[in-house]
């Protein structure tokens, strides 16, 4: 199988595989999507047989906030086989061809949201972020006994509501890890398909300046929220009262909560809590290059690791090397010695990300520490993080 980055001239066949797959033609996200956002933004990877594309997956652009640092990397979505070359192993050949590439661009990670995670897990991808899914009865969203005084809504257009929501995420993103880093071009295409796919936006008011906002939609008996951020823990309330109040035409809110939310806890009845939902997956591509982009803590420094990670799908992520702190960062030096710590790029992806420590991963079994001194150099360089991410494309 051929596989190559496509061009414009087979872009048309991208389109008719997402079609099969996915969102259908004429639909609003669809002629957003291939109309200014595949190929203008992105870059598509595909396998062709005889010049038919057979198998692709589409490289997005962000910027990930993780480690004390803003990371360029892909996510990666539309990923999809025709079904004739389905149980050929074209996705693994896919996948390998992708991992090489990304690679050579010098990306260091990417991130994926997997509709089963089954497929990806062999390929080296790993929880990273988690959620907590609420599926509440509108009537019974009883918050603080009566609206806050102060804390003002309003329904603003969509499509225009940067200027007002942009402030309010990244005051909220203060207290998270691992999430984007918004420019104008990702709020532009959030909101614009946020639009077209009918999520109305709410904010809340607070002396005339915006403290928290919400996109939902309205549709049969319930209310979906796509985002809600907050600034401050009243204004977030607000919102909830507010959408109390949709409780006479609709019967349930669906929301997808930071993995820290307390919301459940002040609510009157346990059964409404909400279950854990696992987000998004990422895979280090490069692992060497995340262990020398980590800041040296100051105790560490004149310290040293020795680290064996195994990699079986990328040969050069494969390493036994021995990790020497300085001030100016983290040395990766050959060595012959014994590891001191032993794991998958899986792991190590969780590690990286900050979604477990290293304490909860040697209790699943998934890495191997054979002395004091290495958990506490693994708990100072990588220790537990508070992630959020909310992107869907």
């Amino acid at each position: 199988m051929d596989f190559r980055l496509l061009q414009q001239d087979t872009l048309s066949q991208a389109a008719d595989l997402w079609d099969y797959c996915f969102e259908k033609k004429g639909t609003p996200f669809y002629e957003w999507y291939f109309g200014e956002y595949a190929l203008k933004q992105n870059r598509i990877l595909g396998g062709f047989q005889d010049g038919k594309l057979l198998t692709m997956l589409h490289l997005n652009p962000y910027v990930l906030r993780l480690r004390g640092r803003d990371w360029k990397v892909p996510y990666i979505v539309g990923v999809a086989t025709d079904p004739v070359a389905r149980g050929h192993h074209v996705m693994g050949e896919l996948m390998e061809t992708a991992f090489t590439t990304l690679r050579a661009l010098k990306v260091p990670f990417v991130i994926l949201m997997p509709i089963y995670a089954g497929i990806y897990q062999p390929y080296g991808f790993a929880w990273t972020h988690l959620r907590k899914h609420y599926t509440l009865p509108l009537a019974r969203l009883d918050l603080a006994g009566h609206p806050l005084d102060g804390y003002e809504p309003e329904r603003v257009d969509t499509r225009s509501g940067e200027k007002l929501v942009a402030p309010v995420y990244e005051k909220a993103m203060a207290g998270y890890h691992g999430y984007v880093v918004r420019d104008h071009r990702v709020w532009e295409n959030t909101l614009l398909t946020a639009a077209q796919e009918n999520f109305e936006t709410v904010i809340i008011r607070n002396d005339g300046a915006p403290k928290a906002y919400a996109l939902y939609n309205r549709e049969g008996d319930k209310v979906t929220v796509q985002e809600m951020a907050a600034a401050e823990p009243p204004a977030k309330i607000r919102l909830l009262q507010y959408f109390k109040g949709l409780a006479g035409t609709y019967k349930t809110l669906d929301w997808l909560a930071p993995e820290d939310d307390l919301t459940w806890t002040q609510l009157p009845d346990q059964a409404l809590a909400p279950r854990e939902a696992p987000f998004m997956m990422g895979r280090v591509i490069n692992a060497a290059a995340c262990l020398k982009a980590l800041s040296v803590p100051e105790s560490l420094v004149g310290k040293t690791l020795v680290l064996a990670l195994k990699d079986e799908q990328i040969t050069l992520n494969t390493m036994l090397v021995k990790l020497n702190f300085t001030r100016e960062g983290t040395q990766l030096l050959n060595t012959l010695d014994d590891p001191e710590v032993l794991l998958d790029v899986g792991t190590f992806t969780q590690l990286f990300f900050g979604l477990y420590g290293p304490e909860q991963l040697q209790k699943a079994g998934m890495i191997y520490v054979d002395s004091k001194n290495a958990w506490e150099i693994l708990d100072k360089l990588f220790p537990r993080e508070n992630n959020f991410i909310n992107e869907y494309f």
